[in-house]
């Protein structure tokens, strides 16, 4: 399997990286599952810096590459990479949440004191609304496409650049015209929100086309929040406000533009977020293009070993999987899963305690063989 030809100065075994994502996808297995380990590297420290208390002052931070490009450097110098982990750095933050709302005309800004992002609805009558198109005028649009293109072009080999976590359309159109309400419009104008849920998804086709061709200069591949490389075009799927519908309304109006999305992008992960979007999960396992389910249990939820069941049907359904645990649960869920098209993540607190673990999988393989 050919890999992407840059080097990371982070990851000596890169090379060998790419081959096992690349099985991963294929549901293959080239020598061990995928399992990305990360820790504070032994010696270096991370800066700490609070945020700005005031908007203005917010809106530097995340936006201004010069202000960004610098902390995600120390970032990635600051972290330990074990296994698989990839320096994968954000340059239009997390903390923007849903920010494809914005580029559709969303009033956004970065509320002080939590740091994130916040929406404000734009649709107040069906009747009358505007068109949802990306507006490549509007200010975030241009600021994410400054930020790619800084980092792109400063990378020199760091780290990998993510597009913008763009969120699912159901979230955006929850955004856009206010979640409650389009929780009244799922029985009162299905129809209408199935029009909004297309025009979303087709800036969100554009935006997703328009990120990915800049961060290309940097020929590094696809990857997004993730954190999944890979050599063909990959998405994290996503639509949390399927938690607060029923499975025949999410098939009514969400489920067309999902398997959309898992059609124009070759390799795609579904984001399953909580028990209430269990219901769903027939529904997704049956889209045919879909690649792979990421289940996060949510807060409060049983540790990941205690989802055994869960995992090991959606394996059986023949997709990928993908999930977060604690360092202690890695043997066990990998003595109940099948190695193949599975990836595990984790963190731990020390360099010596990652680079254990990542040695310890490499034993048992070996003990297996």
């Amino acid at each position: 399997m050919p890999h992407s030809g840059i080097e990371l100065s982070s990851k000596p075994d890169w090379a060998q990286c790419q081959l096992r994502y690349e099985a991963f996808w294929e549901g293959e297995l080239l020598d061990r599952p995928l399992l990305q380990v990360t820790a504070p590297r032994s010696g270096m420290t991370a800066r700490s810096t609070d945020l700005p208390a005031d908007e203005a002052g917010l809106l530097r931070w995340f936006t201004d590459p010069e202000l960004v490009l610098p902390r995600m450097a120390e970032q990635v110098a600051a972290t330990y990479y074990g296994g698989d982990a990839l320096p994968v750095v954000m340059p239009v933050s997390g903390n923007l949440v849903a920010i494809l709302a914005a580029y559709l005309g969303c009033p956004y800004r970065i509320v002080p004191g939590s740091g994130s992002g916040w929406a404000d609805p734009v649709i107040d009558n069906w009747a009358t609304r505007q068109p949802l198109i990306l507006d490549t005028s509007n200010p975030w649009w241009q600021a994410t496409l400054r930020l790619l293109q800084a980092a792109a072009d400063a990378n020199e080999g760091r780290y990998l650049v993510a597009i913008p976590d763009l969120q699912g359309n159901g979230e955006i159109v929850a955004l856009l015209r206010g979640t409650e309400r389009l929780a009244l419009d799922m029985v009162e104008h299905p129809d209408e929100v199935r029009q909004a849920d297309n025009e979303v998804n087709l800036a969100w086709w554009e935006a997703w086309r328009e990120c990915n061709r800049i961060i290309a200069s940097d020929r590094q591949g696809y990857v997004d929040w993730l954190g999944v490389w890979s050599r063909l075009p990959a998405v994290t799927l996503e639509c949390d406000f399927a938690c607060m519908i029923s499975t025949e309304m999410f098939k009514q109006v969400f489920l067309p533009g999902l398997e959309r999305q898992a059609s124009w992008v070759s390799r795609t992960i579904f984001h399953l977020d909580g028990p209430g979007a269990l219901r769903h999960l027939e529904t997704l396992l049956a889209i045919k293009e879909l690649t792979g389910i990421q289940w996060v249990p949510g807060a409060g939820q049983p540790s990941m070993v205690e989802w055994l069941p869960l995992l090991q049907r959606i394996q059986a359904a023949g997709k990928r999987l993908v999930v977060a645990c604690e360092d202690w649960e890695v043997p066990k869920l990998l003595g109940g899963l099948r190695p193949e098209g599975l990836l595990l993540s984790t963190q731990c607190t020390t360099q010596a305690q990652a680079e254990a673990l990542v040695a310890s999988l490499a034993c048992s393989r070996r003990k297996e063989i």
